[in-house]
């Protein structure tokens, strides 16, 4: 227990709050569908690592608590990407690429409807569209992309952005 200023004292932070018993039957059974989202979904923290670099944990995970990191990088940019697109990693994918294609390409396809066509069976754009759609849609995961991004870049968007607005309305 650690000792307050005034000489009282408090208990020690648990380390979890659910029963050790109740946890191990979970371990049991069969995770539902959401888990993967669940287990990826954040958020996310960084703390600076022992052996140099940044760590990327769950908010209520520490270093200093003994947690395994789910990532380590030597660049606090890189952590900020990793802490941006991680829970889009765990999220069912909203676009698809259709198999087969047609006279205008492959389908893409949003949630099973028709959304364009790609030229070529790109995985690639599909697979950076699915995390892009997954920034758009949390903003607490974009912000950790704008705080990787550094002032230089998001002075050059905020120009771009200001001049797209401009022709809009002009």
């Amino acid at each position: 227990m650690r000792t307050e200023q005034d000489g009282s004292t408090r208990p020690s932070r648990p380390r979890h709050i659910f029963a050790p018993e109740y946890l191990a039957w979970l371990a049991e059974r069969d995770e539902p569908h959401t888990a993967p989202e669940a287990d990826f979904a954040g958020p996310w923290h960084l703390e600076p690592h022992p052996q140099g670099g940044w760590a990327v944990l769950r908010e209520g995970e520490s270093l200093d608590f003994g947690s395994t990191p789910t990532a380590v990088f030597r660049k606090k940019e890189a952590a900020q990407l990793a802490a941006a697109i991680l829970p889009g990693t765990g999220r069912r994918l909203r676009y698809r690429l259709g198999p087969d294609p047609d006279p205008q390409g492959f389908p893409i396809l949003l949630e099973g409807h028709l959304a364009g066509h790609s030229r070529h069976f790109n995985e690639d754009l599909l697979a950076a569209l699915n995390t892009v759609d997954a920034l758009a849609a949390a903003p607490r995961d974009f912000a950790w992309l704008l705080d990787a991004l550094g002032g230089l870049a998001l002075e050059h968007v905020d120009r771009i952005a200001v001049a797209r607005l401009a022709s809009a309305d002009g």
